[in-house]
């Protein structure tokens, strides 16, 4: 692979939004590394069929970060991709369904308000980092969980093509995933 840039950009129109609308947990065990993805475009072209679980977000409640760690000496590098998410309302279940997270490995797809799709943890898994819950302490303050998941991966995360993500309608159109 050569290490020479290949393209340039130009500025684009302003016709983006930060944000996240969704992201779907789903099982490490049958999903890393066996996805189908395209060698020209690098995106995903065809998961395994498995159970994901969707958890759809409130505006302005969670965000994914994907940054570069490089070291110049060691001629390394990889990619920390980071999902946070809060969720309103204190219940037992909810606990139960964070604490059951905390616990495992996952892969996760996560939907930005561009309608991108992209998998995070794909090669060695997403973790969760962080876990709190919250009570606040006025009456205008947040109540509820907040959950930050972490996965370190040699490559960036993957996009799933067009092809394989239907209209945004709360699901993905099954059989693929």
């Amino acid at each position: 692979m050569a290490c020479l840039s290949t393209a340039g950009f130009i500025v684009d129109c302003k016709k983006t939004i930060g944000g996240i609308k969704s992201f779907w947990i789903g099982p490490y065990a049958t999903i890393a590394n066996a996805a189908t993805i395209d060698p020209t475009t690098a995106q995903i072209t065809a998961l395994p069929s498995a159970t994901w679980e969707t958890y759809n977000m409130k505006q302005h409640t969670g965000n994914f970060v994907e940054a570069a760690t490089v070291s110049k000496e060691n001629n390394t590098i990889f990619y920390t991709q980071t999902l946070t998410a809060q969720f309103t309302i204190l219940s037992a279940a909810r606990r139960l369904q964070l604490d059951t997270f905390s616990r495992g490995r996952h892969v996760i797809i996560v939907q930005d308000n561009n309608d991108n799709y992209w998998l995070m943890g794909y090669k060695d898994g997403a973790e969760v980092a962080t876990e709190s819950t919250e009570t606040g302490t006025g009456k205008g303050d947040f109540n509820g969980y907040k959950i930050t998941f972490t996965a370190e991966e040699a490559n960036k995360a993957y996009r799933l093509a067009d092809s394989i993500v239907g209209d945004f309608d709360g699901t993905i159109d099954a059989p693929t995933l």
